[in-house]
């Protein structure tokens, strides 16, 4: 075989075969007398993997699964209990929430209660419905805010409905009250300048709300002047309210405030524990399912591996005795007629390299 030539398959031969510098071989090479490899790459074809091959690798492969199951399922177990635990606390604070709930309610219903007593005695519409804005926010425990701003109008009514109107309010929402009035000189005689308080809670107008009505009445060009104010210490400053009834609701107000916010934070709590244990939850069930479908392609694998081990055959214990290859074979006429044959087949091998 020349320099650098390169031969695939079997080579079976009689006499001898030379591969000269730098061939390749991807077979083997077999002849009677020698072979010359002179600087020559020879690559042994891989063999086909038997049966037991197969079968031992599914063996470490069902193995190899089964343990990563047995890990997974560990993993599930744990993740199990953490959730079981967490279910428990949930079931505990949500216990405890209903309950300081059904205390805040019981002690908001008290106060209100004291409320409606003290504005039964009210007969000023405008008093009373201020003394019931600022009552609610004392029992809801927020603060009110007073916004003050000057308006001109025919009237008291009028300027309030101004208010309202440049707030983007209706006037149920809040309670409007008139500290002073002056005549404006600027207009008619009948129109005068009114300073308007407007007292808004945020039980009844939110953040978002309050901060839009406020908006509202600086585009429409008016000036305002906003403080925070607490409602018990406005509600002592109108008159008309007897004293032992402002005292008691100060009380109940102050007790409901204080269990509404406690039920408050009890039920955050114990929503964010039943969020929690519904997630661990979640968790451990697809933990225990990926435990569950590692477990079965181990079994599948242990399956096929058992499937392929049947496929191995079993060494024999008494081999027999090979034959005698016939007299022919050694005798000259025989010898002959092998290296005639080899031969032919090494000039085969030869012509079908110059070929190609």
């Amino acid at each position: 075989f020349g320099a650098g030539s390169r031969f695939q398959g079997n080579i079976l031969s009689a006499t001898s075969a030379a591969f000269l510098t730098g061939s390749t071989i991807d077979g083997r090479v077999l002849v009677q007398t020698a072979v010359t490899l002179q600087m020559t790459t020879v690559t042994n074809p891989s063999s086909p993997p038997t049966a037991n091959d197969v079968a031992t690798q599914l063996m470490d492969a069902a193995s190899a699964k089964k343990k990563e199951a047995d890990i997974k399922r560990k993993e599930a177990t744990d993740k199990r209990a953490a959730a079981n635990q967490k279910k428990e606390e949930a079931i505990v604070e949500r216990a405890a929430a209903d309950m300081k709930k059904k205390d805040s309610d019981a002690k908001t219903a008290k106060a209100q209660e004291t409320r409606d007593t003290m504005l039964g005695e009210m007969t000023d519409v405008k008093k009373k419905k201020k003394a019931q804005l600022l009552a609610d926010a004392a029992i809801a425990g927020v603060n009110v805010t007073k916004v003050k701003a000057s308006f001109t109008a025919a009237n008291e009514t009028a300027a309030c409905d101004d208010a309202y109107l440049k707030l983007g309010l209706i006037s149920t929402l809040g309670a409007c009250d008139i500290s002073n009035a002056s005549p404006d000189r600027r207009h008619l005689l009948a129109d005068t300048a009114y300073l308007v308080e407007i007292l808004l809670s945020s039980a009844e107008v939110n953040q978002s709300a309050m901060v839009a009505a406020l908006t509202s009445l600086s585009a429409a060009g008016v000036t305002a002047e906003t403080t925070e104010e607490d409602a018990l210490v406005l509600l002592s400053t109108i008159p008309g309210i007897d004293n032992a009834l402002l005292t008691t609701l100060k009380f109940d107000a102050t007790a409901a405030a204080a269990a509404t916010a406690i039920a408050a934070a009890a039920e955050a709590s114990a929503v964010a524990t039943e969020t929690a244990a519904a997630n661990l939850e979640i968790d451990a069930a697809a933990t225990e399912k990926a435990a569950v479908d590692l477990a079965t392609e181990a079994t599948a694998l242990n399956n096929e591996a058992a499937a392929a081990a049947k496929l191995v055959l079993p060494p024999s214990s008494s081999s027999p005795p090979l034959s005698p290859p016939p007299p022919s074979l050694f005798n000259d006429s025989g010898a002959a007629s092998l290296r005639a044959a080899l031969s032919t087949m090494a000039v085969v091998v030869v012509a079908t390299l110059l070929l190609t």
